[in-house]
């Protein structure tokens, strides 16, 4: 039994490939998964819950009424003054910073924690909005940005083109 034969044993995705010697495709395959696999050893070594949050970025929603477009960004444990927000010619740019320290001074036990990262997320814009009246507010850890809509000038409608 040969190397590739071993570890394509122990992996539980790849044992449906044990009754036939292995080919070409099948030592593709097992490269690729262990690519994959070393891949997220290199980005988080231990497995550590909260290691991977150094990459964070708030999930977004949009959703459009008649009269405004909104945007939601989830960024819990951020309030107004950790925000920057701006329009900018690829839509609406939101920037974020998070500090967080800990101190815990018991008997005998001294532990001091900090925590830092911050992001950069922009969310593209369509056309007809007017984003010079947009409003902005964080509540809650979720951040809301309002965009009215551009009223149609007055006087001016669609013509409809008939046959």
């Amino acid at each position: 039994m040969g190397i590739l034969d071993k570890v394509t044993a122990i992996l539980p995705w790849r044992s449906e490939r044990r009754d036939r010697p292995p080919g070409r495709a099948e030592a593709q395959a097992l490269r690729d998964d262990l690519d994959r696999w070393l891949q997220q050893v290199m980005d988080d070594p231990w497995g550590r819950p909260g290691a991977s949050d150094l990459r964070w970025v708030p999930a977004v929603s949009m959703r459009e009424t008649d009269d405004e477009l909104v945007v939601t960004a989830e960024v819990p444990g951020l309030d107004r003054d950790d925000l920057a927000l701006s329009i900018t010619p690829a839509g609406l740019m939101i920037r974020g910073e998070k500090r967080e320290e800990k101190e815990d001074k018991r008997k005998g036990v001294y532990v001091s924690e900090s925590r830092y990262g911050s992001f950069v997320r922009t969310v593209p814009l369509p056309p007809g909005l007017d984003v010079d009246r947009a409003t902005a507010q964080v509540k809650r850890g979720v951040l809301t940005v309002k965009f009215p809509k551009v009223a149609a000038r007055p006087g001016a409608h669609r013509v409809p083109v008939g046959t």
